[in-house]
């Protein structure tokens, strides 16, 4: 990818715990699925212009930070990247490895939420700072986060509550404390991807 990469004790631990958990052979086309997502973003960056100064692999998803900021017609079509290669996987697989293909549009729709720091909440950062500028921009990114995170946590609270799988409540909590953080230091300087 260009720069250091950076791989936490805590990825480490939780992919041998999942792959020794795992008993469907769900883990080995996911983290496949997550290293194609990555890819797209990278090959995006290099496409746009951009250097990788780190790529950082944590428990919680990936981060790529930049060596310098790109435009924001650039960092949208590289927000976009990831996702776009898991539906352009997916549609490329279809019927025939249904497993990788729903992995591939569950990363790629999961990604697209309009959320900080996924892809989504990126893309549409890019788009009001186009119209709002930066300012307005950070205001109604940070609002629109905030409604939507709390809105997943009602609904991962809800499926729970009914004997669900706990995943979307996990998944939500994290998106709700990243919805309260400070993204103004990262946003367009270092975060680039997060999957």
């Amino acid at each position: 990818c260009g720069g250091r990469v950076n791989i936490s004790p805590a990825f480490l631990l939780l992919a041998a715990w999942l792959l020794y958990r795992d008993r469907q052979g769900v883990m080995v086309p996911a983290l496949l699925a997550c290293a194609l997502h990555e890819a797209g973003h990278v090959l995006a960056i290099h496409w746009a212009g951009g250097a990788i100064k780190e790529f950082n692999i944590t428990a919680v998803g990936a981060e790529l930070v930049l060596l310098r900021q790109l435009s924001y017609g650039r960092e949208l079509l590289t927000a976009a990247a990831g996702p776009g290669t898991n539906l352009l996987l997916a549609a490329l697989t279809g019927p025939r490895w249904p497993l990788f293909t729903g992995l591939n549009l569950a990363l790629a729709v999961f990604n697209l939420l309009p959320l900080e720091p996924l892809d989504g909440g990126r893309m549409l950062r890019c788009c009001l700072s186009l119209t709002l500028g930066p300012g307005g921009a950070d205001r109604a990114g940070r609002l629109l986060s905030r409604a939507a995170a709390c809105l997943l946590l009602l609904l991962g609270l809800r499926a729970a509550l009914r004997g669900g799988n706990p995943t979307l409540l996990l998944a939500a909590l994290w998106l709700c404390a990243a919805a309260t953080g400070d993204f103004r230091e990262k946003w367009g300087k270092r975060v680039v991807s997060r999957g």
